[in-house]
């Protein structure tokens, strides 16, 4: 979690010209607390690899932490920010440990000092001294808190990774990237403004000297070293790829989407796009002169890259290591690829679920990453157990705020704060026109880019058109008759044309039926929509959302965990090239999907 020491602001004065000039300053500072730790990852040939890696925590208690990832967590320092402060526990555990430590080449730390192989610091002493650290050691016994700082940092993406006998700590996962903006959209000035980000860090694995370090026979007769390095998966993000892998999200046609490349492995890649080109603006945290137009980056063993793009048409581009490292355990078909997807307009729709807490997918990417990225809140939680999960945009179009229903008694965050202040800074309305079987709706019926709110009993829909939060019926309020005749129907709703004003329809086990036409009654194909997209997943629950951020919200259905939504808008599922498949929300019974612009 990222705190700021600039909170706690300190005063500093500039003694120019022998103290002619003194200025009052302010200095900011972002905070980590990370503690690393043994993780394993799961690979598509299911076999199961011991991992080091990067546990990120909320403060310097260590109580409240993360699991530990593989590449560690983004360490993003907002432009204010002119130092980091990195706070580093040592829980590696097994038959092997080592001190560890961490450096971020291209920034200056306030302090390099050695550590030799004998583990003395400072200046060497002796000539059979190595080098075994960069710089201060944290040792495995997880109680002792070593500081890192860097001050007068640049812009830029780089690199963070431990220091301490790098072969090995490195590729057994403790690495990760941090970044920083010259200013809020830019990279490094106004020429290199952009409007999305995505993170590619490339990284391998020899499953050997895991197998090594897990086994404690690294730095025996049977695996003395890294010498014989041989890979035999290829990552990006800490994944390598698969059929069930999903599409990175990626910005929108015509506006800028600046990719941070990171190069974690020993060998060098060379990262190239399909269908476009990229503008390369900066190596290593280096702005170039002039950019560069490619499409392809040579990406050596620890380089970073930073390169813009800017599609043209929205869909799904292929971004892969053109030495074709495409394998997982040399199986064709995985390793170093990804997907870029690219929506038209944006931004789409994201995902979240809600089991005695709302956890929002605030990184858009499809899974829980913690908070932050993520969002955890319980907003009503207390006050209402057992109440539903309702969102919308209550106070006009933008982010997608939440709210809870309970017999007919709605409570809305106005404000969007994520907590329920009572009114009038939230609202609080009683919409309930006397069916106890009532399950509420939210929509934008009147096409004014303000949600509200409604109920649906039994086909019989209730909408209250004039906003006022209370059943007033016709015709200030509205009532239609659509899914009559389907007892188990649900409820669902969405603008399914893109015409700028929410529509109704139903659920039925796997089928879909949408109302297209807008006028509130089942005219059948092809006035209206039919639809098959969940049949054979009987515990599946419909969602729906502007998936590609088009404007047009599309269907899915959420099944234990496991979403799966339907990006092309055609009705059916065509896999994850195409479609989109992800998991948030495994583990949390009972809980109900959302989806919206948290």
């Amino acid at each position: 979690m990222i705190t700021y020491t600039g909170k706690k602001i300190t005063e500093g004065f500039l003694l120019a010209l022998v103290c002619i000039l003194i200025m009052n300053g302010t200095s900011r500072a972002a905070e980590y607390w990370l503690r690393a730790e043994v993780t394993t990852k799961t690979m598509p040939d299911a076999s199961v690899i011991t991992m080091w890696g990067f546990a990120q925590c909320t403060d310097g208690t260590y109580t409240t932490c993360g699991a530990a990832t593989v590449p560690g967590p983004t360490l993003s320092v907002p432009p204010a920010d002119s130092t980091l402060t990195v706070h580093l526990r040592n829980n590696l555990t097994g038959a092997y440990t080592e001190p560890v430590s961490i450096i971020i080449p291209g920034q200056k730390a306030s302090s390099y000092v050695p550590v030799w192989t004998d583990g003395s610091p400072g200046n060497r002493t002796n000539l059979t001294q190595r080098v075994r650290s960069f710089t201060a050691e944290t040792p495995p016994d997880n109680t002792t808190t070593v500081d890192y700082t860097w001050t007068g940092l640049k812009a830029g993406t780089y690199l963070y990774q431990s220091g301490t006998h790098p072969a090995v700590q490195v590729q057994m996962g403790l690495y990760g990237s941090m970044t920083r903006d010259a200013a809020a959209g830019q990279a490094y000035d106004s020429a290199t403004t952009y409007n999305s980000e995505v993170v590619l860090l490339f990284s391998e694995i020899d499953p050997a000297l895991h197998t090594a370090v897990a086994g404690g026979t690294y730095g025996t007769a049977s695996y003395p070293s890294t010498y014989n390095y041989e890979p035999k998966y290829f990552l990006i993000n800490g994944a390598p790829y698969s059929a069930s892998s999903v599409p990175l999200t990626a910005g929108t046609v015509g506006s800028r989407t600046l990719l941070r490349i990171l190069n974690a492995g020993l060998k060098p890649r060379v990262p190239v796009i399909n269908g476009l080109y990229l503008s390369v603006i900066a190596e290593d945290g280096n702005k170039y002169l002039y950019p560069k137009e490619q499409y392809s980056v040579l990406l050596a063993a620890g380089k970073t890259m930073d390169a813009l793009m800017v599609p043209a048409t929205p869909g799904n581009y292929a971004i892969y290591d053109r030495r074709l490292a495409l394998t997982n355990a040399a199986v064709s078909g995985g390793g170093m690829l990804a997907v870029l997807h690219v929506s038209l307009n944006g931004p789409a729709s994201q995902i979240g679920v809600f089991q005695n807490a709302w956890y929002l997918d605030g990184s858009g990417n499809g899974s829980w990453d913690g908070t932050p990225p993520d969002s955890l809140l319980a907003f009503g939680v207390n006050i209402l157990p057992g109440a539903l999960p309702v969102t919308g945009g209550w106070a006009g179009p933008g982010t997608t705020r939440l709210g809870l229903f309970d017999s007919g008694t709605w409570y809305l965050d106005f404000n969007g704060n994520g907590v329920w202040d009572g009114t009038p800074s939230d609202r609080l309305y009683a919409f309930n026109v006397g069916t106890p079987g009532a399950v509420p709706v939210t929509g934008d019926w009147t096409g004014s880019g303000t949600t509200r709110i409604g109920v649906y009993d039994s086909g019989i829909w209730y909408l209250d058109l004039n906003g006022n939060g209370a059943w007033n019926g016709l015709p200030l309020d509205g009532t239609h008759t659509f899914g009559v005749g389907l007892p188990g129907a649900v409820p669902v709703t969405g603008d399914w044309t893109g015409s700028g004003t929410t529509r109704i329809g139903v659920y039925d086990s796997g089928t879909w039926y949408l109302d297209l036409n807008g006028n509130g009654a089942w005219d059948g194909t092809p006035g209206d929509g039919m639809y098959t997209f969940g049949v054979g997943l009987s515990g599946a629950v419909p969602v729906t959302g502007d998936w590609t951020g088009n404007g047009t919200t599309r269907v899915g259905v959420y099944d234990s965990g496991i979403w799966y939504l339907d990006i092309n808008g055609n009705g059916a599922w065509d896999g994850t090239l195409t479609d989109r498949q992800y998991i948030f929300g495994v583990g949390l019974s009972g809980s109900v999907p959302l989806s919206g612009r948290w």
